[in-house]
């Protein structure tokens, strides 16, 4: 998606906001945007889980399944309607560069933590990552349905809403960290119905364990790694994909166990965005 340049961003300048000449009208013009947006998400993606929750219907089939996909769909669905409410309005932000350069670093942040800490747990036997990364793929009907349920099940579905929509007018308010900080916070809130509807990943880990905890803090280093590639590197919503894609299904297919694991993979994406943000606060290419 290519969006509009404005007057006076500098997506490079560390520690300011993207546009610091905003007149006080026009910030709660975008507080009310970001609000309507927050609402439309919401209802969209959470009255709907409520509901299947409630009756009990199973999510990974027939109407329960098309039910829970279209909800999950809630960012992306929300900013299509906000878009077809106000088509004249300017899309904050810089424009997509397209070049190889976003998307290949897009693949390679999102896999890196998982793909590096499955290496380092499993470093005395290293087959038993393409050996379990074989069978997942072999349980959901191969690679081109697991690829494809890959880029529709998150990336597609939640980008155009977090990255597309929302992140570039929480920067023409706020700095780099404060937009990661609302961003990360934000989409961790989203998330959290998931954790008590049964048939869903954050189902199964649990919202008051330490895979609960450690899911959530992710969100974070992964949001201004996503703000990096978007804006730093000019990918668009295009490398939000694509690095959402690679976390998802890098964290899918590499083999992690136990809660040394786990924290293992979070420290590996932390110490990532920390190494990105000093770079892109030196404004190095």
């Amino acid at each position: 998606m290519t969006e509009l340049h404005q007057p006076g961003m500098d997506a490079g300048a560390p520690g300011e906001s993207a546009l610091a000449s905003h007149q006080p009208v026009e910030r709660g013009l975008l507080r009310r945007r970001l609000l309507e947006f927050a609402a439309v998400c919401l209802v969209v993606t959470w009255v709907p889980w409520a509901l299947l929750g409630a009756l009990g219907m199973n999510i990974e089939e027939g109407f329960g399944l098309l039910v829970f996909a279209l909800a999950a769909s809630g960012p992306s669905l929300a900013a299509l309607i906000m878009w077809l409410r106000r088509r004249g309005e300017s899309r904050p932000g810089p424009r997509t560069r397209w070049s190889l350069g976003a998307p290949v670093a897009a693949v390679l942040l999102g896999g890196i933590a998982p793909v590096g800490a499955a290496f380092l747990v499993n470093l005395n036997d290293l087959s038993a990552i393409p050996d379990h990364a074989a069978s997942v793929v072999a349980d959901v009907g191969g690679p081109l349905i697991a690829l494809v349920y890959t880029l529709l099940a998150g990336p597609i579905a939640e980008e155009f809403g977090w990255r597309g929509y929302v992140q570039p007018r929480l920067r023409q308010v706020y700095s780099r960290v404060a937009t990661t900080a609302v961003l990360g916070a934000a989409w961790g809130l989203w998330h959290v119905p998931l954790f008590f509807l049964p048939g869903t990943g954050q189902h199964d880990d649990d919202l008051f364990t330490q895979h609960g905890l450690v899911f959530f803090l992710s969100l974070f280093p992964l949001t201004y790694l996503m703000l990096f590639v978007t804006e730093r590197l000019r990918g668009g919503v295009l490398a939000a994909i694509l690095m959402h894609a690679a976390w998802n299904l890098s964290d899918e297919l590499a083999p992690i166990s136990g809660n040394g694991g786990l924290w293992l993979k979070f420290l590996i994406l932390l110490t990532t965005a920390a190494v990105v943000a000093l770079r892109w606060h030196r404004r190095l290419p």
